[in-house]
C-alpha cells in the first residue's frame, strides 16, 4: 500500500503482506501497534463450474414446433441445454444422459416416477428438429443418480440427425399430448469444437 504525500507516492512501512490458505497475499496493516487485516469481499456474482451466463433456449425451428402442434401438445417447458458427449453419440452405447435430472424428475406424475425407478422405464414420444418422432424410454439409473434416455430409438435420432460428440448442442423441451410426456429435441451445431480436458 502506498502513501501520496505532497503528489508523491511513498512506501508505507506499516504494511506488510501475508501469506493466506490459497496462497494470495493480503495486505494487513498496522493501527496502534495491532495488525489490521481487511475482511474480504464477497461476490455478488454467485460462481458456477460455468463462467458464461445461463442462453436463453434458441427458437424452435419450423418442422419440430409443427409437430409438437400437431401432437396438440401442451405445457411446453424448456429443460436443458447440453453439448453432447461422446458417450452420448456412440452407438454401442445407446443412451443420452439428461443432466440436471431434478428439473425433469419435477415435471413427472407419482405414476411416472414410478415407471421411471421401475425396470421396463417410462415410453416417451422424442421429437428431433425435422419433426421426426422416435420412441423412446426414460429410465433412472439409480447408480448414477441420473435419468437416462434410452433405447434403440435414440441410436436411430443419433444416425437421422447426423449428430457429432462435442459439436452439438441438444436444448431439450418437455410437453405433453394427450396427457402423455414428450420431448422435443433442438439441436444446435457449434461453429468450433469443445474440448475437453
Amino acid at each position: 500500500m502506498m502513501v501520496r504525500l505532497f503528489g508523491v507516492d511513498i512506501p508505507n512501512p506499516n504494511v506488510k503482506l501475508e501469506e493466506t490458505k490459497r496462497t494470495k497475499k493480503r495486505k494487513t496493516t498496522r493501527l496502534f501497534g495491532q495488525e489490521i487485516v481487511p475482511a474480504r469481499r464477497k461476490s455478488a456474482i454467485k460462481k458456477t463450474r460455468s463462467s458464461s451466463p445461463p442462453l436463453s433456449p434458441a427458437p424452435l425451428p419450423f418442422p419440430l414446433a409443427q409437430m409438437i402442434h400437431n401432437m396438440e401438445g401442451k405445457d411446453l417447458l424448456f429443460v436443458i441445454r447440453k453439448i453432447l458427449e461422446r458417450s452420448d453419440t456412440a452407438i454401442d452405447q445407446n443412451r443420452f444422459f439428461v443432466p440436471k435430472s431434478e428439473v425433469l424428475w419435477g415435471l413427472l406424475s407419482e405414476a411416472e416416477k414410478t415407471a421411471v425407478k421401475g425396470g421396463g422405464g417410462l415410453g416417451v414420444v422424442v421429437v428431433d428438429p425435422r419433426g421426426g418422432k422416435y420412441d423412446m424410454k426414460l429410465k433412472y439409473w439409480k447408480s448414477l443418480n441420473m435419468i437416462v434416455l434410452n433405447s434403440s430409438g435414440w441410436r436411430e435420432f443419433i444416425k437421422d440427425n447426423k449428430l457429432e460428440a462435442e459439436v452439438d448442442c441438444a436444448e431439450v423441451w418437455c410437453f405433453r399430448a394427450e396427457s402423455k410426456l414428450c420431448l422435443a429435441f433442438n439441436v444446435k451445431r457449434q461453429l468450433l469444437p469443445v474440448i475437453n480436458i
